[in-house]
């Protein structure tokens, strides 16, 4: 059971910071720049921002407390 809670939580830090990341480039995009580029370039900081969240959580989930 704990397997299927902690995968649960590093999915969850991964969508929840990838949708931020997300959000946050297509606020700080500058006007004119065209929509797909602005998209294309938010949805590579939400992959990006979300995996690397996702990774850090992953090792910090299997690392043995005392």
């Amino acid at each position: 059971m704990r397997i299927v809670l902690r995968t649960a939580l590093v999915l969850m830090v991964f969508a929840v910071v990838g949708v931020w990341a997300d959000h946050t480039a297509r606020e700080h995009a500058k006007p004119g720049t065209p929509v797909a580029e602005v998209r294309l370039s938010a949805w590579m900081a939400g992959l990006f921002g979300g995996g690397a969240a996702a990774s850090i959580a992953l090792m910090l989930s299997f690392v043995k407390r005392r």
